[in-house]
């Protein structure tokens, strides 16, 4: 089975862009996505790049043009000011981690965290809220909660940044496909070429 590889920070907007459609990629290729959710600080750190929040005023006003369009394309929903953005990713990201520890496949609650940030003014660091996002995609939010704090989760996420390092991601989100590294969701159209999937159609009204 094919396999794509993706790093990602859970507060990432372009892993929000892009999640939806590379699920959309994997079920045409039959391929496994591997999650991989790091600890975004310090994969910037490793990789010279600036956090996009402490980017210059006109890099973060570009950016925001920018999710907008790609919003249209993905027909999605995006907030351009975020509530709760920057924030803590540790918690979601161990959260994820422990669902991955139980043998589930975390797709769809990476994707409610994705969408609480972007769409729902929902504070990913907080336990409450992470319990209930679990709860939503039919998870057992307590005990995913519950495990999230153990030694395993948080070594989880430590390997997981460790060798998103060692593979020279510097931003989220990351795919890597045979070896080869795709930064960013606009990325995807050759994540899908290597796996020989048909790239997705752009409405015109979508490009204006």
């Amino acid at each position: 089975m094919p396999e794509i590889i993706c790093y990602f920070s859970p507060q990432s907007g372009y892993a929000y862009l892009g999640h939806g459609r590379l699920r959309e990629i994997a079920r045409a290729a039959g391929a496994d996505i591997l999650w991989r959710p790091v600890d975004i600080l310090k994969v910037f750190a490793e990789g010279g790049s600036t956090a996009p929040a402490k980017q210059s005023p006109q890099r973060n006003a570009y950016r925001k043009q920018d999710i907008v369009r790609w919003a249209k394309v993905r027909g999605i929903s995006i907030n351009t000011e975020p509530k709760f953005w920057p924030t803590d990713t540790l918690p979601a990201c161990r959260l994820i981690a422990a669902a991955q520890l139980e043998g589930i496949d975390p797709a769809d609650l990476i994707g409610a965290c994705l969408s609480a940030v972007w769409v729902r003014d929902i504070q990913i660091s907080e336990r409450d809220n992470l319990v209930r996002l679990s709860n939503e995609v039919g998870l057992d939010g307590e005990k995913l909660a519950t495990l999230s704090d153990s030694v395993e989760a948080a070594d989880k996420i430590a390997r997981n940044t460790a060798a998103a390092i060692e593979a020279g991601v510097f931003g989220s989100p990351t795919y890597v496909v045979d070896g080869q590294m795709y930064f960013g969701q606009d990325r995807l159209l050759f994540v899908a070429a290597a796996l020989g999937v048909a790239q997705e159609p752009v409405a015109q009204e979508h490009l204006s």
